[in-house]
């Protein structure tokens, strides 16, 4: 059964002990595209990771004020606009996200074209019309099972190296509506605790709280449901362990 958070600031700090006291070391070979050496390798990790945020729409916030410290006004920018970049139905490739954390993003730019990432979540939530099609799915039966946005593709698999060609984390979002309530369920193959986790989890919900406001014209009375989160490997790399909050 997975555990229950009443609201995200729960939901990261208990993730946050139990990372650091259960997490076993793990030595990887690389970050995104980037190689690593040395004790950078080493990771802390959790496999299997399952979690419920029964209201994640609550201490957003102090989630990211949790994580990032004074950074969390500015990484909260980066998550308002990468929200507006992923229900750009063009499909957005860098988009505008990607400058307001470009310590980060721009040494993750493609080795192929330094122009461009290998991929964008823009790109991927709007491919084949995902975003428009999982609306209308739920507006054409109200307990459908079918209204998914898939990330990952399976050519994604080809893509054996690390080193050569980033690929996406997120595997899919599946968009439930039970008991008048849209819940979202999150489906991840690899987190990273410090860098990513928290702007995934704010990001998830802004695409449920988005999807309801978009059927509120059939379901006038429609509400935001809880976040269900699957996680394969929940990890924190060595070199921002020295980031850990102590509580």
């Amino acid at each position: 059964m997975a555990r229950i958070f009443k609201d995200c600031l729960e939901m990261v700090q208990e993730m946050d002990r139990e990372l650091k006291v259960s997490g076993i070391t793990v030595p990887v070979k690389h970050y995104q595209n980037k190689e690593l050496v040395g004790e950078n390798q080493n990771t802390k990790e959790l496999i299997g990771v399952n979690f419920i945020i029964s209201k994640p729409w609550l201490k957003k916030k102090e989630m990211l004020e949790f994580l990032f410290k004074e950074e969390a006004d500015n990484i909260e920018k980066y998550c308002e606009q990468e929200f507006l970049d992923r229900i750009n139905r063009e499909g957005l490739n860098p988009g505008n996200s990607y400058k307001v954390r470009l310590d980060l993003w721009q040494s993750l730019m493609s080795k192929k074209d330094g122009e461009k990432f290998d991929y964008t979540y823009s790109e991927r939530i709007n491919y084949c019309n995902q975003l428009d099609n999982a609306i209308a799915a739920l507006k054409d039966d109200i307990h459908s099972r079918r209204a998914m946005i898939m990330i990952f593709k399976p050519e994604d698999t080809q893509e054996s190296s690390g080193f050569a060609t980033r690929i996406p984390c997120s595997i899919d979002y599946q968009f439930i509506i039970r008991n008048n309530k849209l819940m979202v369920l999150y489906h991840i193959r690899s987190n990273d605790y410090f860098k990513h986790f928290a702007i995934d989890i704010w990001l998830a919900n802004a695409l449920q709280e988005y999807i309801v406001e978009q059927l509120k014209d059939v379901y006038p009375n429609l509400k935001v449901g809880s976040l269900n989160y699957y996680c394969g490997s929940f990890h924190a790399y060595n070199e921002d362990l020295s980031n850990w909050v102590i509580y």
